[in-house]
């Protein structure tokens, strides 16, 4: 055998070999691709939570606290991929019982407060290698009031 055909034959089996993997080295970077977005949109949505409840406790009045969260949490989601974007929604805030009341002076320890969860979905079937489909993310954060501020 020559050392013509043998070249020949090699150059063969390296296109074969790539025809053979590249599908699996496209899946691959396709997942990846995929964990990123959910880990940055992740990070978007617990973000918005903070944010929305942190927001909700610098309030002075209750009836506020609802439309301050929903702001803060359209606002937080400017980045966010435009599947989570349209469908990122604040769930009513959940206040605990002497939340924006006077507090207790007999009741030192007791701490109020306002808990945000946040949830969007996350479309990842535009990444057509790989049989994703929408998943649901959902972000808690609880906030404490502070005991000595004004209430009203």
């Amino acid at each position: 055998m020559s050392a013509g055909t043998r070249r020949a034959r090699q150059s063969g089996t390296a296109s074969l070999e790539l025809v053979i993997v590249a599908p699996f080295l496209l899946a691959l970077l396709m997942l990846i691709i995929a964990f990123g977005r959910y880990a940055q949109t992740e990070n978007l949505i617990d973000q918005a939570a903070r944010d929305a409840a942190r927001a909700a406790t610098a309030q002075n009045e209750r009836a506020k606290v609802e439309p301050i969260v929903q702001g803060v949490v359209s606002d937080s989601m400017v980045d966010a991929p435009p599947s989570c974007r349209s469908s990122a929604q604040a769930e009513p805030p959940q206040l605990t019982s002497g939340a924006f009341r006077v507090p207790d002076p007999n009741n030192p320890d007791a701490i109020e407060s306002v808990t945000v969860t946040v949830t969007c979905s996350l479309d990842l079937r535009d990444l057509a290698a790989l049989p994703l489909q929408t998943v649901e993310i959902s972000r808690s954060f609880t906030s404490p009031l502070d005991r000595y501020r004004g209430y009203q």
